[in-house]
Formats: C-alpha cells, structure tokens, sequence
C-alpha cells in the first residue's frame, strides 16, 4: 500500500513523526503547531488519502496546501451548508441557476469550464478532490465556428470528454441566423426543456449580439436557467467588447445579483493561475484553486489551493492592463523570489536599477503578499508559504 501512496507520504515526510496506524497513518499536521502528530491519514484507494486534524480541526483544504497535495492526492469531504442549494460541484456551481467565471487577460476560461464539464458528465473527482454522488448530462453550446474547437477542447480534457454533447446552435453561417439573448429567450427554452441537460456551458458573448448590453443576455440567461431548473456555468474571456478588467467585470456581475455564483480566473504567481470565487447568493464564499494551461495537450491541469485570498487576488489582477511601472515590479519581485527569500537590499538595489521607486515596489509587494522577515543577517522577502524561518507580518520591514 506505501507505494501506491509514495507522493502523500513523501509530503508527510518533510514534516517528521510519520507512523503507521490501522487504514492509514498518523503524522504532524502543518497547519498548526503540532508536536504530538495529530494529523490521521486515511487511504482512500486509488493514491488518494483522506486528512483528519484530530487536535485543532483543521480544515482539509488548509492542510493539503501546506503539504503542497492537489485533488488528485487528497479526497475531500463535501462541505456542509445548512441552507445551500443542490450542487453540480459543492460550493461553486450550484444545480440551478447560473455560475459565472470571469476571466483575466491571458487566462482561457473557456478551458477551466470544460474540465469541470467533463468531471462532472464522468463522475471524477472535482477539482478541489470532491467526489461527485453521480454522473451528470451535459451540453455545451457553441457556434458552428467554435465547435470544432470546443470538440479539441474536450478530447484534451481527459477521458470522457465524449460523454459531453455541443450543440452547435449560437452564432449563424451560411446565411443562417443562430440562438442570441435576450431575442430567442423561448427558442433556448425549449431547447433545454428538450435537451433536460444537468449542466450548461456556454459563453456569454458568443451568446449576446453586438450592440445588445452583456448584461441583459446574463439576466435572461440566468432566469432561464432557474426557470428550467437547471445549472448554466457561463464564462467570459477578456476582450475590447467585453472589458479589459476581470475585477471590474466581476464585481460589476456580483453586484447585479443575476448570477448565483461568480468566480474569476486570474493570474498568479510562478506561472499558476487561480479559480478564485468572489460572491455568491447566500453560501460560504469557498478558497481558491491554483491551476496550470498547458495548451493542447490538456487544457488544464488543478494543482493545489490557491493561498492568496479573493481580496488579495483582485488587488493582484489585471497587471499587464495598469500602468507600465506596477507592471514592472510584479515581475521582477515575482521573478526574484521564485527561487525562495531573498534579502531586502538586493530587491531594492535591483528595483532602484532598473528605474523603479521604492514606493512603486511596495505596492507590487502588497499586491503579491510579499512576508518580510527580521533575520540575523536583516530583513528578507519572501513569496507567501515561502518565508525564512524568522518573524515577521506581510508587508512589514525595510
């Protein structure tokens, strides 16, 4: 069984005190001071364990970040709410009404909704490792020229891609007019009533005609989908008619309350990106998930929890769209602390020469979540979940 399950107990390692028990094994748990080895390890078979803080109660998805575990090493209990809808996927797409993911500059959304689509119509685990109860039916809708695409899409995502149906009825060619909202509101009902999919996806300004506010079609949409009872995850890419900025975007959405759920995709750091949710209508806002596009070969792949906040994560969006100088400090404090914490004076030594204020540089360090740390040696900087071993309070220090 150890070897089936080599990657968490290597994980487990780096933290000490890892013994056997019955089903599994008890170690230190790393989201709390924990000398006695708290933490049960449970198998849950096919290399996927489940994580038990018997001390604090930590939460499951805390500690998986701290032991850098993604959903394909940890089984995740679905959260309990005391008053949530039914769920596609718990705490992030509800089974009715309509889950909107706005993306930053650069990030695919399309790409993030497809794997979930296709975890969903196979029963696979969720990204965030929650196991779904039961396969769902599933269809996207598309133009005539995206399908062939959205059809690449789902290949990529995996096996089972082909339990998701396209429909290609948005858009037009050939002289033939296509499904838009808010004019063909009826039309689109009776293909959902006809169709009876669980999950919808589809993206919102293939949907929406020029010159027609997104926001009208997003209205009807999302009433459509409470009206048939079903779940529309849409997306929205960033473009020069929808907006450049995934935060104004967003916000803009979740303060229109036509969407029960809002989540952005945004950029993060070391070449990650993040699903972060950013409102809902009346469940617990959940963490965020770090992911990776790797192009064709598999249109996303989830790794861990995202450990910046959805506060922090808005703050950090939208760089390549502000002003060059901000642009420029990201990177290179991302850049130089990739590689672990690096002493105060060599970053700003390495900002001031390239033309860089000190002010302009605490603000990239805010918007990074940047630790500085009081050492022997002075003041160092690090990436969150990246510190020295000393003290220290985000965006403190020299």
């Amino acid at each position: 069984m150890a070897q089936e399950y080599e990657t968490v107990l290597a994980a487990l390692r780096r933290w000490g005190n890892v013994r056997p028990t019955e089903g599994g094994w008890l170690a230190r748990c790393p989201a709390h001071d924990d000398r006695q080895g708290s933490l049960l390890v449970l198998a849950a078979g096919d290399g996927r364990v489940e994580l038990d803080c018997l001390a604090d109660g930590c939460e499951t998805r805390d500690i998986a970040a701290a032991l850098r575990l993604g959903p394909e090493c940890v089984a995740v209990v679905p959260p309990a709410f005391d008053d949530g809808p039914g769920w596609i996927w718990p705490g992030y797409v509800p089974s009715a009404g309509l889950s909107l993911i706005d993306g930053e500059d650069g990030v695919s959304t399309l790409g993030v909704a497809l794997d979930v689509a296709v975890r969903a119509a196979t029963a696979a685990a969720l990204p965030d490792g929650q196991q779904p109860q039961a396969a769902r039916t599933v269809l996207v809708l598309a133009s005539p020229q995206t399908a062939d695409r959205t059809a690449e899409l789902l290949a990529a995502c995996g096996p089972g891609g082909e339990r998701v149906e396209v429909a290609p009825v948005l858009g037009g060619r050939g002289g033939r007019r296509g499904l838009r909202l808010p004019g063909d509101a009826d039309q689109m009902e009776h293909l959902l009533r006809e169709r009876r999919p669980d999950l919808v996806v589809v993206d919102l300004m293939t949907i929406c005609p020029y010159r027609v506010p997104v926001e009208k079609a997003m209205q009807v949409l999302a009433e459509l989908a409470q009206r048939v009872g079903t779940a529309v995850l849409a997306v929205r890419d960033a473009s020069k008619r929808a907006g450049w900025s995934s935060t104004r975007r967003a916000m803009e959405a979740a303060r229109s309350s036509h969407a029960a759920a809002v989540h952005m995709a945004v950029h993060g750091v070391d070449g990650a990106m993040a699903l972060v949710p950013v409102a809902n209508s009346g469940w617990a806002v959940m963490g965020g998930l770090q992911f990776h596009q790797a192009g064709r070969t598999r249109p996303v792949t989830w790794s861990s929890r995202c450990a910046r906040g959805r506060d922090e994560a808005m703050t950090g969006a939208d760089l390549l769209r502000r002003r060059p100088a901000s642009t420029s400090a990201y990177r290179l404090l991302g850049r130089m602390l990739a590689a672990g914490p690096a002493p105060a004076r060599d970053v700003l030594a390495a900002a001031a020469a390239v033309g860089l204020a000190p002010r302009t540089v605490q603000r990239a360090r805010r918007q990074l979540g940047v630790v500085a740390s009081k050492t022997g040696g002075g003041w160092v900087l690090s990436l969150p979940g990246r510190g020295s071993s000393g003290g220290g309070a985000p965006g403190s220090g020299q």
